[in-house]
């Protein structure tokens, strides 16, 4: 399967706040918060107590909001090296040394008709680098890495961004293609609310919780990034792991069969007759991929340790591995 031809595409886009960030993102990072909060050539100052933050979000050297307790937002407004102006959003958060922030808005517009929102996921004011910051291509709140390669609505186009993120431009690309599907596969009595797989050399990146028939994809080598499990008030999240690469092969519907049920690997040791000592488990999916972070704590599988000899039981609990 081969795609190509065509003319570019330009869409400018447009910065959005998000107040209630509720996006997953494959891999989220905070920066600590010294003297100043750099974006770009632009320099907020702060002045920072255990319980208070004060930033001056204007950059006219006065603080002029304040964060306190658990965190905040705040909305900063500066000037780039050649003058334009521009805002960024971030989320703020006390940190073990201090305070954290981290990126709370978006780079947003239609793109061949496509929603397309940019993420600054490594909070440096630089919008377009492959494979570090993030990229939601449609409604959806889960984004993966920003890619090369892009899927909007069913054709793949190679799409290029401005560092500003303010200007996106889009070509059909032209290579070889084939179908990649993670959703018809996947065993679990929850549901898949993201699936990030990313081509070893990072430079494509899709989230493929909501493609149910599969998302055309370029061909090569993938491995899966980020994933969750939803149900109910319940969430886990699934990382590599022991899963092998997964080659897309060109012209073919590529499944992935994966999830349930679950190996446990753990050791143990005993010290007397009388104490066994059990060390955190890990949890594998069907195609090794690693399941961690269960939430609420202590929502892992019951675990049950028996005396082989007698069947007795001697030791049972539940494990959370963040």
């Amino acid at each position: 399967m081969i795609s190509g031809g065509g003319e570019v595409e330009t869409s400018n886009l447009k910065f959005k706040p998000v107040k209630k960030w509720q996006i997953n993102l494959p891999n989220e990072s905070w920066t600590n918060i010294e003297d100043s909060i750099a974006i770009g050539n632009a320099v907020f100052d702060v002045n920072s107590t255990e319980f208070k933050l004060e930033i001056d979000t204007n950059a006219d050297e006065r603080p002029d909001t304040d964060i306190k307790g658990s965190g905040g937002d705040a909305l900063l407004r500066g000037k780039r090296e050649d003058g334009s102006k521009f805002s960024y959003a971030i989320r703020v958060r006390p940190g073990g040394n201090g305070w954290q922030y981290a990126c709370a808005g978006l780079m947003s517009a239609k793109v061949n008709g496509v929603n397309v929102s940019l993420i600054d996921q490594n909070n440096n004011g630089i919008w377009n680098e492959v494979g570090t910051d993030a990229i939601i291509v449609g409604k959806g709140n889960s984004a993966s890495y920003l890619s090369e390669i892009v899927n909007l609505d069913g054709e793949l186009f190679t799409l290029n961004a401005s560092e500003n993120g303010d200007v996106v431009s889009v070509t059909p690309y032209e290579g070889e293609s084939g179908v990649f599907n993670v959703v018809d596969g996947y065993n679990s009595q929850g549901k898949l609310t993201s699936a990030v797989f990313s081509s070893t050399d990072s430079k494509f990146s899709f989230e493929l919780s909501g493609a149910k028939k599969g998302m055309i994809v370029p061909a090569g080598e993938y491995e899966l990034t980020r994933a969750s499990v939803n149900k109910g008030a319940e969430n886990v999240t699934i990382r590599q792991g022991s899963m092998k690469t997964i080659s897309i092969e060109s012209g073919k519907v590529n499944e992935l069969a994966w999830g349930g049920p679950l190996r446990l690997d753990f050791k143990t040791d005993r010290t007397d007759s009388e104490t066994i000592t059990v060390q955190v488990p890990r949890f594998y999916g069907n195609a090794e991929e690693e399941y961690y972070d269960f939430m609420p704590g202590g929502k892992s599988p019951k675990i049950i340790a028996t005396d082989k000899e007698s069947g007795k039981e001697v030791w049972s609990g539940k494990f959370c591995e963040s």
